[in-house]
C-alpha cells in the first residue's frame, strides 16, 4: 500500500507537498462557510493570508457545486461530495478542491458586464501564487497556492 505521501501529486514546482488536513463536506452552497471555518481553525490567525486564502476557497468551492456532477442544480439535487484539502511543502501552502467532475474543466472567460457570474477565477488569480485544474480518474481537482513566509 502506498504511503499517503505517495499519493499526494507532486506540485507545479515538483516537490512532495504533507497534508496539513482535509474535509469531506456536503455538495451544496451553504456549506461554503465550513471550509471558511475549517481554514481558520486549520491555519490560524497567523497564517499570512488568511484572509485571501478563504475567498479563493469561497470561490473554488462555490465553483465545485455549481459545476459538479452528480445533480442536476435545475432539478434540485445537490452536487456530490466535495474534498477541501489542504498541503504544505517548505514554502507554500497547496489548497485543493476535489468534486465530482462536470462536462468541462475551470477556465478564465470574459464576463459580460451585466452577467452575474464568471469573475469568480479572476479573483482566484488575483489573489494566489498560482491555481490551476487537473483530473484524477473522474474527479476534477482545482488548486490554488500561497506562499507560506510573507515576502522579505
Amino acid at each position: 500500500m502506498a504511503s499517503r505521501a505517495e499519493e499526494v501529486p507532486r506540485s507545479p514546482r515538483g516537490l512532495h507537498p504533507t497534508v496539513l488536513g482535509a474535509v469531506v463536506l456536503p455538495g451544496v452552497e451553504p456549506a461554503v462557510a465550513q471550509v471558511r471555518r475549517y481554514a481558520r481553525a486549520l491555519l490560524g490567525s497567523g497564517f499570512p493570508e488568511l484572509y485571501e486564502l478563504t475567498v479563493v476557497a469561497s470561490e473554488l468551492f462555490t465553483n465545485a457545486v455549481r459545476h459538479s456532477r452528480p445533480g442536476s442544480r435545475a432539478g434540485g439535487d445537490t452536487a456530490g461530495p466535495v474534498t477541501v484539502t489542504f498541503l504544505a511543502d517548505e514554502d507554500h501552502l497547496r489548497l485543493e478542491i476535489a468534486d465530482q467532475g462536470g462536462a468541462g474543466s475551470p477556465r478564465l472567460r470574459e464576463p459580460d458586464d451585466n452577467g452575474e457570474s464568471g469573475r469568480g477565477l479572476h479573483v482566484v488569480e488575483a489573489l494566489c501564487l498560482a491555481w490551476g485544474s487537473e483530473r484524477r480518474g473522474r474527479l476534477t481537482v482545482v488548486w490554488a497556492e500561497f506562499a507560506l513566509h510573507p515576502p522579505a
